[in-house]
């Protein structure tokens, strides 16, 4: 049966008149444990007597552990969570700009409180706040996911933030919609880049790959081909397959370990070294604590790892360069090497936007200017064009998905197969997408 005892308030080192109650529980193990600060002597007893029926009940949570620093419990959910990292990047990025810096050495009962967390996204997103509310909304969904796991640790009785809406920033911010591409404007886009360049996005119009799948494709999973049956004939089709295990470009910060660090101090060194042979004036940069690396690995989930069928106008354009085309991926930099997330952006922008000419004068040859062909149109949006081209041609769902790489969350999707004349279907609209694309542009320059 739990109890109260006074405790009395010490100042000056002297006991005073003044006193608190201090409830005591006995605890599973058989001791007892005590929880000070009740102004009352029921209140005390009342909230021993519920710790010791939560302890019957099986429902107990110490409330020791409650009080555990946020950033120790961070460490601790840190490490009984190991995700890939690319995921553990963006982790470290917003508890270090975000979570810790408002609660490292808060209790996780503080923490675990609906009107504090709605407190502090509203002065942490802009307009109010210096961060993007989709980057406070991100930080507020992590800060839930730790919780969930104190949680399950059982250092908290439940996770508060669990399933209540908060909204950060504005109620009502108009995303912008993506832009997205006519078959004669991605023909115009195909002409105006030319090259590789021009390759990768009509490719990605036609195909509706992901970025990083479109750029991490070897050329030994490029037109592979497939034999089908359509009414009783044969039906060749030539296919990209999306690898499970090396199927997608990363691009992730690592914290440096030993041999990083000495390898960056060995670069910076040198870098040093050659600005003082040149006469040039170069300080020391300061050491980060993390380096980005550029690698491959697994696409987003196990479906989308898939085998895309090709049209027959892009076989035809894909065999062209990979004859001339020195390296393993055909859709690399011309240099050989793989793309750094938004370096493509550099080339697209003035291509779809527009951009103004230079005239020719000494030591520089002018540039032509160019007529916005459809302005803000990204390689997502390539994407975009792709799925809006199959519903458009009524490309059966379950070839979209297939073809998106999206998981199939209902039970239509469980149940709904791909045929060889859903393909068939597929390939015929695309490529008569193509002819059409170029007809139209060719019209519009006549």
């Amino acid at each position: 049966m739990a109890y109260a005892e006074k405790v009395y308030k010490v100042r000056n080192g002297k006991q005073t008149k003044q006193f608190t109650w201090r409830a005591r529980y006995k605890k599973p193990d058989g001791s007892y444990d005590s929880e000070p600060g009740f102004p009352t002597k029921k209140l005390a007893e009342d909230w021993g007597n519920q710790q010791e029926a939560a302890i019957r009940a099986g429902t107990w949570v110490d409330p020791q552990k409650s009080k555990t620093r946020f950033g120790e419990w961070v460490e601790i959910w840190k490490t009984a969570n190991q995700k890939r990292a690319g995921t553990q990047a963006k982790r470290r990025q917003l508890l270090e700009s975000l979570l810790l810096p408002e609660w490292e050495h808060s209790t996780l009962n503080e923490v675990n409180n609906v009107f504090t967390v709605k407190a502090w996204a509203t002065r942490t997103a802009k307009p109010v706040g210096r961060y993007h509310p989709d980057t406070v909304g991100q930080a507020r969904s992590l800060l839930s996911t730790i919780l969930s796991g104190a949680e399950d640790a059982g250092y908290i009785a439940a996770n508060k933030l669990y399933g209540r809406r908060i909204t950060v920033g504005a109620d009502h911010r108009d995303d912008d919609e993506e832009v997205w591409a006519q078959p004669d404007e991605a023909f115009q886009l195909y002409q105006r880049l030319g090259g590789v360049h021009g390759l990768m996005v009509v490719a990605d119009c036609y195909l509706g790959l992901r970025w990083d799948e479109l750029t991490a494709v070897h050329r030994d999973n490029c037109l592979l081909k497939r034999v089908d049956k359509v009414d009783g004939n044969p039906f060749v089709r030539h296919i990209i397959r999306v690898d499970p295990e090396v199927g997608a470009v990363h691009e992730d910060d690592f914290e440096l370990d030993k041999q990083g660090l000495a390898d960056w101090r060995a670069a910076e060194d040198a870098r040093l070294a050659e600005c003082r042979e040149k006469g040039w004036k170069a300080n020391r940069r300061k050491i980060p604590k993390t380096t980005v690396k550029v690698y491959l690995g697994p696409p987003k989930n196990k479906y989308s790892a898939r085998e895309i069928d090709v049209p027959p106008f892009l076989v035809r354009l894909l065999e062209a360069h990979m004859e001339t085309w020195p390296y393993d991926h055909p859709f690399s930099t011309p240099s050989g090497t793989l793309w750094r997330a938004g370096n493509f952006s550099r080339v697209l922008r003035p291509a779809a936007d527009g951009r103004d000419g230079i005239p020719r004068k000494v030591g520089f040859a002018g540039r032509e200017e160019w007529k916005p062909i459809v302005p803000g149109f990204t390689m997502r949006g390539a994407r975009h064009t792709h799925d809006t081209w199959m519903k458009d041609d009524n490309v059966d769902r379950a070839l979209r998905f297939l073809t998106m790489g999206w998981v199939p969350k209902d039970i239509e999707g469980t149940y709904e197969h791909v045929t060889p004349e859903m393909r068939k279907h597929r390939l015929d609209c695309l490529e008569a997408r193509w002819v059409r694309g170029q007809r139209v542009a060719s019209w519009g320059t006549e």
